[in-house]
This record gives structure tokens, C-alpha cells and sequence, in this order.
């Protein structure tokens, strides 16, 4: 046992990106995406394949993303869910929604998913509990009140990931918001959780 952590060097890096088994239409839409001014808002391979896991893990029914951009990470959960499962995706943006939309159905999952288009705190009051996994994905400031109603959504024994929690693509005052927010989600005595070095950071909460 080590109590170092190991460093991820370039070549760790690949290997782990190799081994997370990247789904073809995943593949495809990256290809598409490359050189777009929001490129870097993709999922990351390392945590697409989390998601997956995840899904699998959780069973599957219900699934709940907050900031769905092109669909890169739905089309990680998909595959995963349960035969009577479902994705509910909320984006603010119309055009996104329709290229995901368009994304979607082109893989085979127009049934499984269902894009809902507007401000995430405008929508998520109208969902129903019992959601087996929700990933939060979004507007950063608005990450306390995303897992808020997360917590509300999310059955005891489901799981909930928020994603760029280091902060790395915002400046100081992000990075110290993001912070304060994994801080908070590990002090919520209804949550277990921990933070994990994947991508651009997650916490991992499980309902208790």
C-alpha cells in the first residue's frame, strides 16, 4: 500500500483514455467536434466510462443530467440503461439540444432520452423522486442548487456526480466557489461523499 499519489504522466494518461473503450458514436461525434471554439466542454473519456459503470451499477431506470451540451455524455449512459430506462437531459440552449437531439437519434436513442429545454432551476422542480443517477454537468455557480434538488430527485442508494469541480478552465474566484462546493457536498450529512481526481475533478455523492 502507498500513501503517494501517482503522478498521471502522458503515457498514464493514454493508456487510461485507451482503456475506457470510447463507444463509436462517441468516437464519431469527437472527430466532428475537433478545432470547435467549445470543443473542451466534451466529457472526457476517463469519466464518459465512469458515467457508464455507473448507470449499470445504479440499474439503470432513471437517469437525470443537468447540462447536456451535444450529447457526448448521454451517449456514454445509453448503452447502460435498464430496458425500460431513461434519460432526462436539461440544457438552456436550444441549438445544443437540437444537435444532441440529432446525435441521439442518429445512435439509436431518440426512445431512451427525453432533452429538456431551459433554465435547469426552471425544470427541475416538475421531476418526479426516484432518479438512480444524476450528473451535474452546467452552469457553475449554480452547482449548490443543482445538487439540492439532486438530493431531492436521487433515491436513498443513488449516486450523484458533479463535474469540473477543481476548476480548471475558470479563474480564482471560480476555482474557490467549486471548491466550497465539493467541501459543502462532503459535509451534507445526507450524502456520502468523496472527491476524485478524474477529468476536471468530480465528487461522488451517494444518497443516504
Amino acid at each position: 500500500m502507498s500513501v503517494e499519489r501517482t503522478t498521471i504522466t502522458p503515457d498514464l494518461a493514454a493508456w487510461l483514455d485507451a482503456m475506457a473503450a470510447i463507444p463509436e458514436p462517441v468516437r464519431r461525434l469527437s472527430s466532428e467536434m475537433v478545432g470547435h471554439p467549445l470543443e473542451n466542454m466534451m466529457t472526457h473519456p476517463e469519466l464518459g466510462a465512469l458515467l457508464a459503470v455507473l448507470v449499470r451499477a445504479t440499474g439503470g431506470h432513471r437517469v437525470l443530467e443537468i447540462g447536456t451540451f451535444v450529447g457526448t455524455s448521454a451517449l456514454w449512459m445509453a448503452p447502460e440503461l435498464a430496458p425500460d430506462g431513461h434519460i432526462d437531459c436539461l440544457d438552456v440552449s436550444q441549438e445544443h439540444a437540437d444537435r444532441a437531439a440529432d446525435v441521439l437519434r442518429e445512435a439509436g436513442y431518440h426512445d431512451e432520452v427525453t432533452i429538456h429545454v431551459a433554465p435547469a432551476l426552471d425544470t427541475l422542480p416538475s421531476l418526479g423522486p426516484g432518479y438512480d443517477l444524476a450528473y451535474i454537468d452546467a452552469d457553475k455557480p449554480a452547482y449548490p442548487a443543482y445538487l439540492r434538488e439532486c438530493a431531492r430527485l436521487v433515491r436513498p442508494g443513488g449516486i450523484i456526480v458533479a463535474d469540473n469541480v477543481f476548476g480548471g478552465q475558470g479563474d480564482a474566484a471560480q476555482v474557490a466557489a467549486l471548491r466550497d462546493f465539493a467541501e459543502g457536498a462532503m459535509a451534507d450529512s445526507g450524502l456520502a461523499t468523496v472527491v476524485l481526481p478524474i477529468g476536471d475533478g468530480i465528487t461522488l455523492s451517494v444518497v443516504r
